[in-house]
């Protein structure tokens, strides 16, 4: 059952109609049965007739109630399609955040592994010193970025990539010192 109880409402609503239809069926079948040769008899069919005219008009009664209890069954559907709808749209538009996001994070893996295969070659140190700051300060930008946007996940890895970096940053400017 759904938090409204609607749908029960609804269940319960085609189950009295169900039930009110099979009262009215017996008593036309009681009143179709009587035999119409006294006065007793007579008597017997017209009130079996006055009773399948109430159950007629309960009938009626409980037609509506179903006929409501689809319009408010449909317009609860119509309401959490719409609900749904939005909800698809939100999470489209955060999936776009997302991808903007993860797509500055792989460019800054490959600008540390640009700056690792610079160390290995053997390029310039300060050069290597001055990329590694950049990496360095696009991955607190992306920490911060990612941080408003409420991606978490990404933050704590720009954050966690920032301080290797700085790390090796620091290495490679006591590496250059000992050089010089």
């Amino acid at each position: 059952m759904t938090k409204s109880g609607k749908s029960g409402e609804l269940a319960e609503a085609a189950l009295q109609l169900d039930q009110e239809l099979r009262r009215f069926e017996e008593l036309a079948d009681q009143a179709g049965r009587v035999k119409l040769n006294t006065e007793k008899s007579l008597k017997t069919a017209t009130e079996a007739l006055q009773r399948a005219a109430e159950s007629q008009d309960r009938i009626s009664a409980q037609v509506q109630k179903l006929n409501a209890a689809l319009l408010a069954a449909r317009q609860k559907q119509e309401a959490d399609a719409a609900a749904l709808i939005a909800r698809a749209q939100q999470i489209a538009a955060r999936r776009g955040e997302f991808a903007q996001v993860l797509d500055r994070m792989a460019a800054l893996g490959q600008m540390t592994k640009d700056v690792q295969q610079g160390l290995k070659a053997g390029a310039d140190l300060g050069q290597i010193e001055q990329r590694m700051q950049q990496v360095a300060g696009d991955a607190a930008a992306l920490q911060q970025a990612a941080g408003e946007k409420g991606i978490e996940d990404v933050a704590r890895q720009a954050e966690t990539m920032r301080a290797q970096v700085l790390s090796a940053k620091n290495k490679v400017a006591l590496l250059a010192k000992k050089k010089s």
